[in-house]
């Protein structure tokens, strides 16, 4: 365990004490937001990302490539949404001191150069094509190799993409802190299907490739003493199919609860009927009014 995974347990511990705090403060309030199913999920995405940072996973990740698909897959496509949906920034907020909540909530309302710029520097589109240029060099055959060579670089990308993903389940599910008008759900759906159509890109062919993709688990397979009985071949289509399954499961049932979402708001589809909507005078071509027959 690295340092960098060590910050990353901190911050965990002090986002769970202020998120805790904030709950229990608006729950007794009646805050209808800060319900039992959110705070599950909260702790849901900790102990995933704990997982993903703290565990043996961590260290694992250097000898199996399922294991660092693995940790992508909790971390980016789980425990980051489950953030988002537990409210964490709205609700952890409220775990501040008054003073500073304030502040907070004036800064994010404000037109301050640093609120334009950080306004500028998110913006929906770059964000995503940010995630999927990170996405796809996270598993380049030799980017990878450079990145497992070190523990510490390999923690910090991985943290790097993880951020990526904040940014882009930030537009995409619409909770706080609100720095951009909301996201169209057409447009949410678009932005999900691109970046299944990226995972699968790369995920297809490591799941039925028959050769050796990565050289580094190459050499690790040729190294004594290994934990799992696995095969390269084996290795590589788990993790393939890991991160094959586990994307399109999360970002196409995604886009069915956005554009099921989107149909709620259109009064989902009761129909209007219309009287004589089908009458000879409607559907006479325009010119031919004259051969309808009295």
């Amino acid at each position: 365990m690295n340092l960098l995974s060590l910050s990353v347990g901190i911050v965990l511990i002090g986002v769970t004490l202020l998120y805790w705090r904030g709950w229990v403060r608006l729950h007794r309030r009646g805050a209808t937001f800060a319900n039992w199913p959110r705070l599950v999920v909260f702790f849901f995405a900790v102990a995933l990302t704990a997982v993903v940072f703290l565990s043996p996973l961590n260290w694992l990740n250097e000898e199996y490539l399922f294991v660092r698909v693995a940790q992508y897959v909790f971390l980016c496509l789980f425990a980051v949404p489950a953030f988002f949906l537990s409210c964490t920034f709205d609700i952890a907020v409220w775990g501040l001191p008054t003073q500073t909540r304030r502040a907070i909530s004036r800064w994010v309302r404000s037109r301050s150069p640093l609120r334009r710029t950080v306004h500028r520097a998110t913006r929906p589109w770059l964000a995503i094509m940010l995630f999927i240029a990170l996405f796809v060099s996270w598993y380049d055959v030799r980017v990878a190799s450079w990145l497992l060579s070190n523990a510490l670089v390999h923690t910090a990308s991985l943290l790097l993409l993880g951020l990526a993903a904040m940014l882009v389940w930030w537009h995409l599910i619409g909770t706080g802190p609100r720095l951009h008008s909301e996201l169209s759900p057409w447009l949410a759906a678009i932005a999900l299907l691109f970046i299944e159509l990226a995972s699968m890109s790369v995920a297809v062919p490591i799941a039925f490739s028959t050769n050796p993709i990565y050289p580094h688990y190459l050499a690790a397979f040729a190294a004594p003493g290994r934990l799992l009985p696995l095969s390269l071949a084996d290795d590589q289509a788990l993790g393939g199919g890991l991160l094959w399954v586990g994307g399109s499961a999360v970002f196409l049932s995604s886009i069915v609860l956005i554009l099921n979402r989107l149909f709620d708001r259109h009064d989902g589809n009761i129909p209007i009927v219309l009287p004589d909507w089908d009458a000879d005078e409607r559907m006479i071509m325009p010119g031919l009014e004259h051969r309808v027959k009295k």
